[in-house]
């Protein structure tokens, strides 16, 4: 990293005794903040966000311990995130309060990169202090860490969170712990992650789910409120049983936030005695051995305990293919022209006017600038095609890409509310028009792929070319996301309502088989994957990445997972050695389980009755 000299000699100095560090995700109340965790892997770690839409939330605050009685310089790590997208002003502005007393640095202002900000001085006792961080916009302001120093000449190095341990003071976490060895550790909570985590431990295999957020579901989630589409056709594998377990029935998309039933895809996966959960848990790297991957090292967002999960296989139910890219996993991408990220909202009508705060750093577009969030069952919603990103990279371009559709989103409803913009769709204007909801939680379509021992291709599923280990089926269209002309030059340069593109060749009533061999890496032996970063081409990913379709490739995964094991041999070694095994579970309907892999391969085997179904 840019900073590693001057990391170095910060860790070696070992700090004055009495600075110390506290990561804002960590506080105890946080208020109206939400914790953000989409942007790790470019930023370096979780933050607070103050998502308020122009209302400020309410103040976060924690108890912290000081060492030893001092005059303190309050650093905060954080971002001008508008300037970073060239906007005068700046959006997400706070300050931070230390035993109820606002110390005098506006925070959230100044640099578009992350960095350190001074927020003031304050004299400390030893003993416990109240520390608050103070909203003063509404619109995104975020801190990742407060950084208590004893030395005001001397601000910390920019460093992620792991960085940050070899710092050796209070408030960064230390030695790294084991947390349990699985059979299988599934990393991503989304349909493909609870597929694979419950076909699984039906199968009597002992599973880690990892998820990062506290709900699982992923762009199906109350967060990000996508519908879950894809059809189940007739099909001699019942992979689809399991997912109509936990599917969302939303009415629309976006829709209100009960529609998409995190409660029911939480109790399905703690009813299973096989899972242990790990909710609010980030997965941020990988330990190898001997070519293979041995365990995936995992931060407690909440807690800051760094903890190591093994197991013997792994499933990258990511999306963005992290453990692929982490374990050195073979991976293809398009360099130019991916499908985006989508930050959806919505809004509704009150009995009175409901103001909106323009602000310097929000765009004035007309209404040819950007669609209409038509008003749908009581309530307005700006759908999927508000999506940017599409030529900027993926993962380290992220955090900037959700901010774009941010500020095109505030801009757009600035413009409605402040300006006339489609005014004419509502006769009082708009004046009772309110923004009630935002997705900060983005929701990606495409980042790379993790290449197996086949890879699907759109001319394979227009000639629905036949493979011997056709499993779960795709039907949906090759639908793929390009920037809408009329609108791709709004924000100059910066499009962000896309178009869907549909291809032909897939029968939705019948159904396109994906083989088994696209759901493992053809390089890392022990490791599976299940998402749309499975081995397909820019086509067939328009057909794949749907959430009932990755559900069900989740099924698939979890029971080859749970043969394999029984087996103790590689994904690959199914296909070749022990596939109508394979098939033979693939047929077992979604409720069939086994206590354990003995259970399992006693009836394989032939030496015990089939498994009961759930009463």
């Amino acid at each position: 990293m840019k900073h590693s000299v001057l990391l170095t000699f910060f860790a070696a100095s070992q700090i004055h005794a009495a600075s110390f560090l506290v990561e804002a995700e960590q506080f105890s109340d946080p208020g109206g903040w939400g914790i953000d965790t989409q942007f790790i892997e470019s930023m370096g770690s979780p933050y607070l966000i103050a998502h308020g839409m122009g209302k400020p939330v309410a103040d976060a605050s924690t108890e912290i311990e000081v060492p030893a009685d001092g005059s303190y310089q309050v650093f905060v790590r954080t971002i001008d995130w508008t300037k970073r997208l060239d906007r005068p002003e700046s959006a997400g502005r706070f300050k931070v309060s230390v035993n109820g007393e606002l110390l005098p640095g506006e925070l959230g202002k100044g640099e578009a990169t992350w960095n350190w900000q001074s927020a003031g001085k304050v004299e400390l006792k030893a003993g416990k202090a109240k520390l608050g961080l103070k909203d003063l916009t509404g619109f995104n302001g975020r801190a990742d860490a407060i950084f208590f120093s004893a030395d005001d000449s001397f601000p910390p190095p920019d460093a992620t969170f792991e960085e940050r341990t070899a710092w050796k003071i209070p408030g960064v976490p230390s030695a790294i712990e084991d947390a349990g060895n699985f059979d299988l550790v599934v990393v991503g909570g989304g349909y493909g992650g609870i597929g694979t985590a419950v076909s699984a431990a039906r199968m009597g295999a002992k599973v880690a789910l990892i998820q990062n957020r506290q709900v699982l579901g992923g762009n199906g989630s109350s967060e990000i409120r996508v519908w879950a589409k894809g059809d189940y056709p007739p099909s001699e594998y019942p992979l689809d049983q399991i997912i109509r377990e936990f599917e969302d029935k939303a009415t629309a998309s976006p829709a209100p936030a009960e529609e998409f039933v995190d409660d029911k895809k939480e109790k399905v996966v703690r009813a299973e005695k096989n899972i242990t959960l790990f909710l609010g848990h980030h997965a941020y790297g990988v330990v190898m051995a001997d070519g293979e991957i041995d365990a995936v090292r995992v931060v407690d967002i909440k807690a800051g305990k760094l903890i190591r999960v093994k197991g013997r296989f792994f499933v990258d139910c990511t999306g963005h293919g992290f453990l692929g890219m982490w374990s050195g996993a073979d991976t293809t991408s398009a360099e130019k022209g991916r499908m985006g990220l989508s930050n959806m909202w919505i809004w509704e009508n009150r009995d009175k006017p409901v103001s909106f705060p323009e602000q310097p750093w929000m765009y004035k577009f007309t209404a040819d600038g950007f669609p209409y969030p038509k008003l749908r069952d009581g309530f307005g919603h700006a759908e999927w095609f508000w999506e940017s990103g599409f030529d900027s990279d993926p993962i380290k371009d992220l955090e900037q890409t959700r901010d774009l559709n941010l500020l095109a989103s505030y801009s757009a409803w600035n413009s409605i509310k402040n300006h006339g913009a489609y005014k004419e769709r509502d006769p009082k204007g708009h004046a009772n028009a309110e923004l009630t909801w935002l997705a900060y939680i983005g929701g990606p379509r495409e980042t790379l792929q993790i290449v197996g021992d086949v890879t699907v291709s759109g001319d394979d599923v227009r000639s629905n070319k036949v493979y011997d280990d056709a499993t779960f089926k795709a039907t949906w269209s090759i639908d793929l996301h390009y920037p809408v002309e009329k609108y791709k030059d709004t924000i100059p340069g910066r499009p962000f309502i896309s178009r869907a593109e549909h291809g032909k060749g897939v029968d939705k009533k019948v159904g396109y088989p994906v083989p088994y061999r696209t759901l493992y890496s053809r390089n890392i032996p022990n490791l599976f994957v299940a998402g749309r970063n499975i081995s397909v081409d820019r086509e067939a990913l328009g057909t794949v990445r749907v959430m009932k379709t990755i559900g069900m490739m989740g099924v698939t995964v979890g029971r080859a997972a749970a043969l394999a094991t029984m087996r103790d041999c590689m994904p690959r070694d199914v296909y070749a050695k022990h596939l109508d095994e394979a098939k033979t579970l693939w047929r077992l309907p979604g409720d069939k389980r086994f206590a354990n892999l003995d259970e399992l391969e006693k009836s394989l085997d032939g030496k015990a009755p089939e498994p009961k179904t759930k009463p």
